[in-house]
């Protein structure tokens, strides 16, 4: 004890101790920096999801906000390192914030994932940790698509009249090829049968040859990329 009426708390501790030792302004080149590296990674995510989308259709916005997440991430992590009392606002702040929109392939949320971890290593100033890891996960990408197998699957849907010589040609066709059953329906004398079927090559002529048989009113051909409910 001293002569004063002083009261040390623990506020005055921490802010004596621990928030002395963070930067209370942000460099302005820094962050300039820190939003370049940003946009450039994100513009490589950009890219390898634009050049490896195996999903059902191809979402440029999404794959634009890819960009963007990361920028703005970067820019959040730069902002709440400069002050501890921000950052817990800032923390408490995006804690209420609950996101609808559903992403149904979990290859998109690879790379959302992707873009927020890169965007927060940059964002504290580990360039290099950014950088290394884009190489990285880009390499490792690129090499599982080559282990995808060497067969396409697709969804094969035929519309014939419900009669057994006109099933059996259909079957008769079909025999040269690997496929499974995953619905027939019957209703109002047409049946509709749907099979799953692999195809090493796109084969345009099993689409013709099932379209001459008497009795085939239509046939669609779909390649099938895990997002189909049938």
């Amino acid at each position: 004890m001293t002569g004063t009426n002083e009261v040390t708390t623990f506020s005055d501790i921490f802010k004596n101790s621990f928030m002395k030792l963070l930067p209370t302004t942000i460099d302005p080149w820094t962050l300039v920096l820190t939003m370049l590296v940003a946009l450039a990674v994100g513009i490589g995510i950009f890219l390898v999801y634009r050049k490896c989308f195996i999903g059902v259709v191809y979402d440029h916005a999404f794959n634009l906000s890819l960009v963007i997440m990361t920028v703005l991430v970067s820019v959040i992590i730069v902002t709440i390192s400069s002050n501890v009392t921000l950052s817990l606002g800032m923390v408490g702040a995006l804690s209420i914030v609950r996101y609808r929109t559903a992403v149904k392939n979990p290859l998109d949320l690879m790379f959302l994932f992707w873009a927020i971890t890169s965007g927060i290593a940059i964002g504290a100033q580990f360039y290099f940790v950014g950088l290394i890891s884009f190489v990285f996960v880009t390499v490792a990408f690129a090499l599982l698509l080559l282990f995808k197998g060497g067969d396409k699957t697709y969804v094969l849907v035929v519309n014939y009249a419900a009669s057994m010589d006109v099933e059996e040609n259909i079957r008769r066709i079909l025999g040269d090829y690997r496929i499974k059953l995953r619905s027939k329906v019957v209703k109002s004398g047409i049946t509709e049968m749907t099979v799953e079927i692999y195809l090493k090559v796109e084969n345009m002529n099993l689409t013709n040859q099932l379209s001459q048989v008497e009795g085939v009113h239509d046939v669609t051909l779909v390649q099938y990329r895990g997002n189909y409910e049938l």
